[in-house]
């Protein structure tokens, strides 16, 4: 019995110390989804709390233990270890911070006043200098798909911010692509990622030009699948382990070349030319861009995409544009406040 317990106590040792020797061995993990990795330590009154953070960040084998504790958490007790992540039916994985849009936890109806009235104000400058300009949202995927959602989560999607934008945008008259009801007819999204499949994109590439009076057939295109793909969500939880469904791939080619993009649709602004294109555009966009964007580059003669969202003209006064596209994903309408509101 003695043996017994020596034999524990020193695997129970070995197996807690293994990390962190790992660690001073050069064994360190490396960052996880969108996680950004706590800076070393520097000498002063915090020097031991910015330590504590560098190896809490940076320990052996870190992203393995997360993904074991998110696997033994969703399969035997059947709940993220994630507070980002929602686990849905049948796989599906949702993001926490569009719960406000589901439950209709929303703005005042004299913030989305603001916010129509800032896209009008934005919408009359541009057409005053003979420009076209068209405001859209992606939509939240619970916000298209609410049957994987789990039950505990009433939906009120019909309270959301993007449905009670609507009639404001109406009555000032904004130039508004609505993408959730083409999204909705078919599945569009991943499972496992808050993002739109390269068809859904497609999708919502022909609906925005159609709402700038431009014809285009992009959904019609070949799709297919090719590899694994990992989903954003699927990476917070299980950083360490393999995708589990097929990336959606454009099989047809694009005649698009882009002139700096070097970071896979990442970048902060991105300028794009194609031979086949007609006109000039500047698009505002996030994360939805990055697969949204080549069909767009694809459509217009010479076009800039822009992640600043400050939606300021004045970033771009040497710019050529005779379009402007302010995309927003649903859950970020909030950002569309004027600045003295949203602080």
């Amino acid at each position: 019995m003695k043996h017994f317990s020596k034999i524990f106590i020193t695997l129970f040792l070995a197996i807690c110390l293994t990390p962190f020797i790992g660690l001073l061995l050069g064994f360190e993990s490396a960052a996880g989804a969108n996680e950004i990795l706590s800076p070393p330590p520097r000498f002063g009154l915090t020097v031991l709390n910015e330590t504590a953070e560098y190896v809490a960040d940076r320990f052996a084998l870190r992203q393995h233990l997360v993904s074991c504790w998110s696997w033994l958490n969703e399969k035997l007790l059947r709940t993220s270890a994630e507070e980002q992540v929602i686990l849905g039916g049948d796989g599906f994985l949702f993001f926490s911070d569009t719960l406000d849009d589901y439950c209709g936890i929303s703005l005042k109806e004299e913030e989305l006043e603001r916010i129509a009235q800032r896209l009008a104000s934005l919408q009359e400058e541009l057409e005053a200098e003979g420009k076209q300009f068209v405001f859209t949202i992606a939509p939240n995927k619970n916000s298209l798909y609410p049957g994987w959602m789990p039950a505990a989560y009433a939906c009120r999607h019909e309270q959301s911010n993007a449905v009670r934008l609507l009639p404001w945008l109406k009555q000032y008259g904004v130039n508004y692509a609505d993408l959730f009801t083409p999204l909705s007819e078919e599945m569009l999204y991943y499972k496992t990622d808050s993002h739109w499949t390269a068809r859904g994109a497609a999708l919502g590439a022909d609906t925005i030009l159609a709402a700038l009076g431009r014809e285009s057939s992009y959904a019609s295109h070949s799709f297919g699948t090719e590899g694994i793909h990992k989903g954003d969500l699927y990476e917070m939880l299980y950083p360490a382990f393999s995708g589990r469904e097929a990336e959606t791939l454009d099989l047809s080619g694009l005649s698009f070349r882009a002139l700096n993009d070097t970071n896979g649709g990442n970048a902060i602004t991105i300028r794009t030319e194609s031979e086949y294109g007609a006109g000039t555009l500047l698009c505002w966009r996030d994360s939805f861009g990055i697969a949204l964007y080549p069909y767009l580059a694809d459509a217009f003669e010479s076009a800039t995409f822009s992640r600043a969202a400050d939606y300021d003209l004045s970033r771009f006064a040497d710019a050529e544009y005779d379009t402007v596209i302010l995309e927003i994903v649903e859950r970020n309408i909030p950002r569309l406040l004027p600045a003295e509101l949203s602080e």
